[in-house]
């Protein structure tokens, strides 16, 4: 060891520069957007689950009042059949809801402040800005064809 101050230097920027290609790396990583599909579709698909687990139970505690209220001897009203899964299938709704409502504004944070590059936000959808573009070029042809046309209704009279 020579100059012990230029190993100290060299090692340092080799472990900064390691780190920052980590970091990179890492970036690339979490904002790939099949992993970001992957991850909204496990989060919003299980409290979609829950919702519908929890309809189907609204769904046949009604038909088991129903059922009691009918068939039973006294025509028994028993309102926890409807109001239990009921009170459950409401706030899964609004659970649902709230979860969604999170990871959309989420996303949307994430897009406005730390993507530069439309192309690597998520959500982007390269297809519909295609078909986008060729909206707006269909409409400016269909433009330009009146205006061939009305020329060449003037120019005909």
């Amino acid at each position: 060891m020579k100059n012990p101050q230029q190993f100290f230097k060299a090692q340092t920027n080799q472990v900064i520069n390691k780190s920052t290609e980590s970091f990179g790396q890492f970036k690339q990583f979490l904002f790939a957007p099949n992993l970001l599909t992957f991850v909204i579709s496990v989060v919003v698909g299980n409290s979609f689950g829950a919702t519908v687990k929890e309809l189907v139970n609204t769904v046949s505690g009604v038909l088991a009042f129903v059922h009691l209220w009918l068939f039973s001897k006294s025509h028994v009203m028993n309102y926890t059949f409807i109001t239990k899964p009921f009170g459950a299938f409401f706030n899964s709704l609004i659970t649902m809801i709230f979860i969604a409502f999170i990871v959309f504004y989420t996303i949307k944070f994430i897009n406005d402040t730390l993507i530069v590059n439309s192309v690597d936000k998520w959500g982007y959808n390269q297809a519909h800005a295609d078909a986008l573009k060729l909206q707006q070029q269909n409409e400016k042809t269909i433009a330009l064809q009146h205006q061939i046309l009305e020329q060449l209704k003037k120019h005909n009279d």
